[in-house]
């Protein structure tokens, strides 16, 4: 995303931008269907083994055909530069958040001092990270600078919103299709495809609108609203859902995933400086993984409360097998429940499963209410920024210089 933003005009960013968008929803989508059918013919050792088998060619692609220019200067003085400080405390918060949000009302009650301990400290060291990047680090990790660009605000807190929804959305339907709908994971993996083809059909789509009429606000909102309506109608998915319902809530979605995933990132592009393209396009993806995190862990924990508050309470239930239910979601028909029991078990998993795209639901609809706040920057002919002209004046001859060249010029003749 970084070079094809370097390497492509602002006009045409969308176009680009929105193949690329399409070729990574397809990878997201193809996976689940790859590794379904892998699991069902081979083993779910290969899972694993086919990354590498597909990440060695792509990495000596890009050694041997991807021109490099590296930046000159002294190899220690580059290193000096590295934001050590700003990784050391991105980390720390982030885990000290994230541990306790996976583990509360499961593990530990969310009252206990463990949990109420660690959410603490995590929120003081987010608070130091962001103060460290904004007042200590000489080349941050994340440059607070960026956040105060027109509009660029609202755009990167719609994109931690699109990370909760975005990966959430592709780990949890395949749990409400295998565990609930009873489907192998082949057919989960194919139903995943309408989902898939909608959004690189729709994303290449947009992209193209995007760089012919020069905005992008339209897009977002249609996409957002398109997003928002599908993940809504997948809460009114249970046990008896058929499959052309399933399709065609999918095919709804798809098309708003599609419309969002990089028109975000062309308007962040839009409204900042040409000379942080590359840290502004690493910070929405960072911003984004984040909030995919933070979407698989608090999806996860909302799933095991639902599971133990429902649960606990009934005679079958002992703690094994409540742990069972909450770690191995795919392995319901061996922990030898009988008919009414399991009747009880797929219906709390559907309320789970529920509660889960009411979160994302509110996510895409909090996004949608953003849009109020992303602008609608002309993508075409974007005035030179600062460093531009500098670099303009200092490039450009002056008409003195011109006018002592021609006279130079004549008199050699002479």
């Amino acid at each position: 995303m970084i070079i094809v933003s370097d390497i492509v005009t602002i006009e045409d960013r969308g176009k680009y931008q929105g193949i690329f968008g399409a070729v990574i929803a397809l990878a997201n989508g193809t996976g689940p269907f790859v590794g379904g059918a892998l699991v069902d013919s081979v083993s779910w050792h290969w899972v694993f083994w086919i990354v590498p088998m597909l990440a060695v060619p792509a990495a000596l692609l890009i050694f041997f055909f991807l021109p490099l220019q590296y930046e000159k200067g002294n190899y220690k003085e580059k290193v000096k530069k590295i934001d050590y400080g700003g990784i050391v405390l991105n980390l720390a918060a982030v885990l000290l958040i994230l541990i306790p949000l996976s583990g509360g009302g499961v593990q530990y009650p969310w009252n206990s001092p463990l949990i109420i301990a660690m959410l603490s400290v995590g929120g003081c060291t987010a608070i130091a990270f962001v103060l460290y990047e904004w007042k200590v680090a000489q080349v941050p990790i994340m440059p607070v600078r960026l956040v105060n660009y027109p509009y660029c605000w609202a755009l990167y807190v719609q994109n931690f919103f699109t990370g909760m929804c975005f990966f959430g959305n592709f780990f949890y339907l395949p749990i409400y299709f295998q565990s609930v709908l009873g489907l192998s994971a082949l057919v989960s993996g194919a139903l995943l495809l309408p989902l898939i083809m909608a959004t690189s059909f729709t994303g290449i789509v947009s992209g193209q609108i995007m760089s012919r009429r020069g905005r992008y606000w339209w897009i977002c909102v249609s996409g957002f609203v398109l997003w928002t309506l599908g993940t809504g109608l997948k809460c009114a998915f249970n046990r008896s859902t058929k499959i052309w319902h399933i399709v065609l809530v999918l095919l709804v979605e798809g098309m708003g995933i599609g419309n969002i995933l990089q028109s975000t990132l062309v308007a962040i592009l839009a409204n900042g400086n040409n000379s942080d393209r590359a840290v502004a396009t690493g910070l929405r993806n960072f911003i984004r993984t984040i909030g995919g995190a933070f979407g698989l862990i608090i999806s996860g924990a909302i799933l095991a409360n639902t599971l133990d508050t429902r649960l606990s309470h009934l005679p079958f239930m002992t703690p094994e097998i409540l742990r069972n239910l909450t770690s191995s979601t795919y392995s319901l028909d061996k922990l030898g429940f009988d008919g009414k029991q399991m009747d009880l078990v797929l219906d709390t998993y559907i309320a789970g499963i529920r509660y889960i795209y009411i979160l994302y639901t509110a996510s895409a609809a909090t996004n949608l209410f953003l849009c109020a706040w992303i602008g609608n920057t002309n993508l075409r002919g974007k005035p030179p920024t600062e460093n531009d002209v500098e670099v303009n004046e200092e490039s450009a001859p002056s008409i003195q210089q011109v006018q002592e060249t021609s006279k130079e010029a004549e008199a050699n003749k002479v």
